[in-house]
């Protein structure tokens, strides 16, 4: 919803090295951000997510200019304009929705769609590729609402999204921060301790998944293949906590 943002082109840059700079911290091999030392997140912190959030509530409120007396959306209809139709969410409010929608879910897609290119392009992955294509050929996508729509009417291409997302998760590194001490499977974790997981590991683990790990399978999630006598929810694997490209619980994306 920015075309008629005078700042469109500002935003979209501040965005771009925003992303690209909380990737740097993330990788920092000591984490400098945690003494003070870390370049990257000083920029990030006084000057990028200031200056987004500040381009943000700007646009929000040029587009609050689009709405008649009657709080009725007269000009784009998306999702910005959707949020602002709404009575009860405040400008900070939809600044959250939107913060998580653009910054968490820009990044993460894009990476996701060029590892499924990688991975379906490659030779030895031909008779998958003119499979999926020939899958969605054959369907009226026009009669697809709803994502147990696309399950069914897409299972090859419903298999091969979570066969890319499991050797290729979005986030394949995670970390949560105790807020008190506990006891976790029979050993103490401190207050204040970071517990951290890899969703990438834990998709490519032989333990859990059945060979060849390493390679896409779409079957795998097919309920109907005897071969690999997979529940959807978990793709063969001995429980769902062992597909967690999106985390779980609470804070599951």
């Amino acid at each position: 919803g920015t075309q008629n943002f005078a700042k469109a082109e500002e935003l979209s840059s501040v965005i771009g090295e925003y992303l690209e700079k909380i990737v740097a911290v993330a990788n920092e091999v000591p984490p400098w951000w945690q003494v003070g030392l870390s370049a990257n997140y000083r920029r990030v912190t006084e000057t990028l997510l200031p200056g987004l959030r500040s381009l943000v509530l700007e646009l929000i409120a040029k587009r609050r200019e689009e709405f008649n007396e009657d709080g009725e959306n007269t000009v784009t209809a998306d999702l910005l304009g959707v949020l602002l139709s709404s009575k009860v969410l405040s400008d900070e409010d939809i600044l959250a929705v939107l913060f998580d929608v653009v910054i968490a879910g820009s990044d993460t897609t894009a990476s996701t769609i060029t590892a499924a290119l990688f991975l379906l392009y490659q030779p030895q992955q031909k008779k998958l590729l003119d499979s999926i294509l020939k899958e969605v050929s054959d369907v009226d996508l026009t009669t697809i609402e709803s994502l147990n729509d696309v399950r069914a009417s897409l299972p090859v291409l419903s298999g091969c999204i979570r066969e890319v997302l499991r050797l290729y998760p979005p986030v394949p590194f995670i970390g949560r921060t105790s807020i008190e001490t506990a006891l976790v499977d029979g050993c103490e974790v401190p207050e204040g301790s970071v517990m951290c997981w890899s969703p990438w590991f834990l998709g490519r683990n032989p333990q859990e998944w059945r060979e060849p790990v390493e390679e896409i399978r779409p079957e795998r999630w097919d309920e109907s293949s005897p071969h690999w006598n997979a529940a959807p929810s978990s793709g063969g694997a001995r429980d769902t906590f062992s597909f967690l490209p999106f985390g779980a619980g609470p804070r599951g994306c």
